[in-house]
């Protein structure tokens, strides 16, 4: 009775491992061309997203460099804005005084200068001018050079 018992487990045990190969079998050949395929996917797209990243940083830092650039150019313009209202609120001041001035002749009228007021202002709009740009080409030479060592690094 033992070695039919026996014999039973080992014909029992002999069918599961079948099964078992035969499941095995089934995930190799189904599974396997799965993995394979993914495998080669990540391989063929790795080095395109490299490409991708080094791409979007090189497009970064350039954005970095001209928002920089525009932000000067804008801090510039505001500030030759805010000069030429300066000059704009002088001469007006400076009139608005004269004007009410009782020595001065009511022939002038009440929005004309004097000639030497107008000399006077011209030649400070003039220097003002060749101020702002002689700072501009400054700032200019300093972006350029900035531009050319980004460039160079990349």
């Amino acid at each position: 009775m033992q070695a039919g018992f026996t014999i039973a487990m080992a014909l029992g045990a002999r069918k599961a491992q079948k099964k078992l190969l035969a499941l095995a079998d089934d995930v190799r050949l189904h599974a396997l061309p799965v993995i394979i395929q993914s495998r080669e996917l990540i391989q063929d797209f790795s080095p395109k997203f490299k490409v991708i990243t080094e791409n979007l940083t090189a497009a970064s830092t350039t954005l970095r460099s001209k928002t920089e650039q525009v932000g000067g150019l804008v801090g510039d313009v505001t500030g030759r804005a805010q000069a030429q209202a300066t000059r704009v609120d002088g001469m007006v001041k400076a009139h608005s005084i004269s004007s009410t001035s009782p020595s001065m002749p009511s022939s002038t009228g009440c929005c004309a200068p004097s000639p030497g007021e107008r000399i006077l202002n011209g030649l400070r709009a003039g220097v003002e001018v060749l101020r702002k740009k002689s700072l501009t080409t400054t700032s200019n030479q300093k972006t350029t050079s900035s531009s050319n060592e980004q460039k160079r690094r990349l």
